[in-house]
């Protein structure tokens, strides 16, 4: 090094072999180092790419499938209701002046099972030859598609029943049994859509048949959904005004691709409460990087020391720490992209089964330009930052080999005045962050990192607190003898313990805020279910039928269930999608008498028994808090809502939360749906059994009336509830997800860094040996510190975590609507604490007894 350093001084800047030639010295010299510092910056960056990828997916797969089927039609006219539209409008449609192409579709849930038992919830598309004209699919798709009483399944509808490609039109056609409005049906599988010929549709959980056969099947003759347009380019304007004209406020007349902008608008509480985690979760990689960079601190310190004495010029030594960052960061961040695309298409691929029921879904992993971006960004920060640390050594009026005469060892002093620095800026941005969270709730994001920060910087003073106490101890109580010498171990390696001891107390939060917020969500939910399912111990749905927006043929007669001497009494319940200022929110009608468990458990605003006597009265409705701030509507104002009758407004008797739909939610008396709605058909009955009558008999006498045609699922109020819940916790999976992966890279990035600190200390531990202290001294001594550090730095996390999670609940009620239960998990944090330490202790224990047999050769050498 001093020869290498005897030929820069007249220059500015190194070569760029010079470069080379000093990194690689120090990675063979300090490859543990190294590679612990490039695994935190791959964390990172496997982070940013992973929760980025999955969060866009959803919403650019759904894209992709949209465009595909309205091809290039720009409008379309839209039903509001359950019932759609008439078809006769579609000659009318297509009679308007300026209008190119019209074609319609009619769109109906439905649940295929096979011969085997497996059963698949899908969105059965009706068509005719005028769509695949439309959108140019009647070139690709197979002829027999549109076969009559046959349906058609997308390769990934057949691949989730097990139906291979080749079993369709090979022999004896293939049969399935539809079950669509309450009805059970027979048909025979025509084709597998694969993507060679429908391109992202064949990644739809759907189907396909024409659209008369649909018509007949589901009940809905001369009935469909919505009606594509393609108008002339300079016609649009023209177009839209004629539609609107035609519709009168009974239908929507929307853009084309509609259906892109509701799934952005429902996918947005859920992507809000998923880029915090994955903000925060990055914003942990990040610091896990930046600890695992201060871990070679000391050794880059003196090598930067030992460059100054050969006479190298504060520029090459800055144009060297940059060249060493952007080098690491570069590499580890390739491994990182590599490792967060197969997060994002395994582990972190986010489901949107509660969304399908409203939308037509896609399944493929869609990556764009930002996440490589900002991925790649952030895994080059993080070595950048850290460095510059670094730097403070060339400040002016500091000696050269200043960090030779610095206490411990070089490198390694971090002073109390500099840990009382350090704590008193954690308090105030402590106080930052308490007084933003109470005044701006939406800025919680910023809240939550400046609490990660907070964790970090009180760290030092807390080590040196603890510390202190062990001194006291090991004086109070002399037998504890390897307590002291741990102590001054631990005290001659500030830098090295602080890194280990900040990196679980960023852990420890991430872990505690994240998972604990996620547990209080899913029980806000879970509450929620239960609420719903109370009105009735039975409920009659279509299957697969969770949020109960799918009407049913009436053939199951509600007298006839009612008559039964087992049920006290069945209601007929209703919920529907609707649009409140361009939003999809789910509607609920419940009659006079239910509906009181919903309100009692989900009403944030306004006087419960009122609401309840206006619900029952009618024209009054119960709205989510977000519906109402967004029409500037508080408890007794007006909130207008679209319906097939037109508009129609309605009296506010409370704010709510979302129910767990993200768009909002609605609760209104059945008799305000079937006057606005035109319809009294129902979507779930809810069975009351009389006293002492069990589930499981009440469920075989409906069985029995309602035959094995009747296509309609009878649940218990309790499986209802465990398939909502689980539903919820499938739309919430991926924040599950960011958590678990937060614990085990806590445990990681500890183990990796404490393996590491263990490595560094052979010289130390070798000179003990040489002293005469045995192994299994050597042993307690590596526990004794390890315990300690491990232990400030969970107790850290935890206890910043906690309020962390405080934070992002109330960020998640406010800005998202879901209906959360504070603090729900309380005991979360010790379980996660003592998990963590354990693992990393176990992890350890191999290269811990391996460093307390190391030879006593060492310190002979290093000599």
């Amino acid at each position: 090094m001093a020869q290498l350093g005897s030929r820069l001084p007249d220059h500015p800047l190194m070569r760029p072999y010079a470069l080379l030639f000093i990194y690689r010295n120090r990675v063979r010299a300090q490859a543990s180092q190294e590679l612990l510092a490039g695994a935190g910056i791959a964390i990172a960056v496997a982070l940013i790419f992973a929760t980025l990828v999955a969060s866009g997916s959803i919403a650019g797969a759904a894209s992709e499938v949209v465009h595909k089927v309205v091809g290039p039609s720009k409008l379309q006219l839209r039903a509001l209701g359950p019932e759609g539209l008439e078809e006769h409008l579609l000659a009318r449609v297509e009679r308007l002046p300026g209008v190119k192409q019209a074609a319609p579709i009619l769109e109906v849930p439905a649940s295929v099972s096979t011969t085997g038992g497996r059963r698949l919830s899908v969105a059965v598309i009706g068509a005719d030859i005028s769509l695949g004209t439309l959108d140019g699919l009647a070139h690709t798709l197979p002829g027999a598609v549109l076969s009559e009483r046959a349906i058609a399944l997308t390769r990934t509808s057949a691949r989730a029943l097990r139906i291979s490609p080749s079993e369709v039109g090979a022999g004896a056609p293939l049969r399935v049994s539809l079950a669509i409005r309450g009805r059970a049906v027979p048909l025979s599988v025509s084709a597998v859509i694969g993507p060679e010929a429908a391109g992202p549709l064949a990644q739809v959980q759907g189907a396909v048949m024409p659209i008369e056969s649909l018509q007949g099947i589901s009940g809905l003759e001369g009935r469909i959904s919505r009606i594509f347009v393609r108008p002339y380019p300079r016609d649009v304007g023209m177009v839209r005004s004629e539609l609107a004209r035609l519709a009168q406020g009974h239908m929507s007349v929307v853009p084309a691709d509609q259906d892109v902008a509701l799934l952005h608008q429902a996918l947005r509480p859920s992507n809000q409460a998923t880029a915090l985690f994955a903000v925060i979760a990055v914003l942990l990689g990040f610091l896990f990087a930046f600890n695992a960079m201060l871990l070679t601190i000391p050794e880059r310190r003196m090598t930067i020391a030992d460059l100054r004495i050969d006479g190298t010029r504060r520029s090459a030594i800055i144009e060297m720490v940059l060249f060493e960052a952007l080098l690491l960061g570069l590499l580890a961040s390739v491994v990182g992209l590599a490792g967060g695309y197969a997060l994002a298409v395994g582990v972190f691929h986010q489901s949107a089964g509660y969304l399908a029921q409203a939308f037509v879904l896609g399944t493929s992993t869609v990556i764009g330009p930002l996440p490589v971006v900002l991925a790649l960004f952030g895994g080059l920060l993080a070595p950048c930052a850290a460095s510059v640390v670094l730097l403070t050594d060339l400040r002016g009026g500091r000696a050269v080999d200043a960090v030779y005469f610095e206490n411990g060892t070089p490198g390694n002093a971090l002073g109390p005045r500099m840990q009382r620095r350090l704590f008193a800026a954690s308090l105030a941005l402590l106080s930052l962050a308490a007084l933003l969270l109470a005044l701006v709730p939406s800025l919680t994001l910023i809240a939550c990192a400046m609490l990660a920060l907070v964790t970090v910087l009180a760290v030092p003073l807390v080590l040196s607190g603890a510390l202190g106490l062990g001194e006291a101890i090991s004086l109070r109580y002399e037998r504890f003898t390897t307590l002291p010498v741990a102590i001054t171990s631990l005290r001659s390696t500030t830098i090295r313990s602080l890194a280990l001891a900040a990196t679980g107390a960023v852990a420890l939060f991430g872990s505690v805020a994240l998972g604990g917020a996620r547990g209080d969500l899913l029980h806000g939910l879970a509450a929620g279910g239960r609420a719903n399912a109370a009105d009735g111990n039975i409920w009659i749905i279509n299957p697969g039928d969770i949020m109960q927006t799918s009407t049913f043929i009436p053939s199951a007669d509600l007298r006839r269930i009612a008559s039964l001497p087992q049920v006290a009494g069945v209601s007929a319940m209703n919920s529907q999608f609707a649009d409140v200022n361009g939003h999809l929110v789910l509607a609920l009608a419940r009659p006079s008498g239910t509906g009181r468990q919903i309100l009692h458990t989900q009403i944030v605003a306004g006087n419960l028994d009122r609401a309840i006597r206006e619900f029952d009265s009618g024209g009054w409705i119960a709205a989510s808090r977000q519906l109402a701030d967004e029409s500037h509507t508080r408890v007794g104002g007006l909130l207008r809502v679209n319906t097939p009758t037109g508009p129609r407004s309605f009296r506010l008797a409370a704010e709510t939360s979302n129910f767990g739909w993200p768009e909002g939610s609605l609760l209104l008396n059945s008799r305000d749906y079937m006057s606005s709605w035109a319809t009294g058909t129902p979507t779930a009955l809810a069975v009351r059994l009389k006293p002492g009558v069990s589930i499981r008999q009440g469920q075989r006498a409906i069985h029995a009336l309602l035959g094995d045609q009747s296509g309609l699922e009878v649940l218990s109020a309790g499986a209802w509830t465990s398939r909502f819940e689980a539903l919820a916790g499938e739309g919430l999976g991926q924040l599950g997800q960011i958590s678990t992966m937060l614990v085990i890279a806590a445990i990681l990035a500890l183990a990796a860094a404490l393996s590491s600190i263990l490595w560094q200390q052979r010289p130390a531990l070798s000179a003990l040996r040489l002293e005469g202290s045995r192994p299994h001294r050597l042993a307690r001594l590596l526990l004794v510190e390890a315990s300690f550090v491990l232990g400030v730095g969970c107790a850290c996390g935890i206890v910043a975590g906690l309020a962390g999670q405080l934070a992002i609940d109330a960020y998640l009620a406010h800005v998202t609507g879901f209906p959360v239960q504070r603090l729900a998990t309380s005991l979360r944090p010790i379980e996660v604490g003592v998990v963590v330490a354990l693992a990393v202790l176990a992890i350890v224990a191999l290269p811990g007894w391996l460093a307390s047999r190391i030879s006593p050769a060492l310190a002979l050498e290093q000599e």
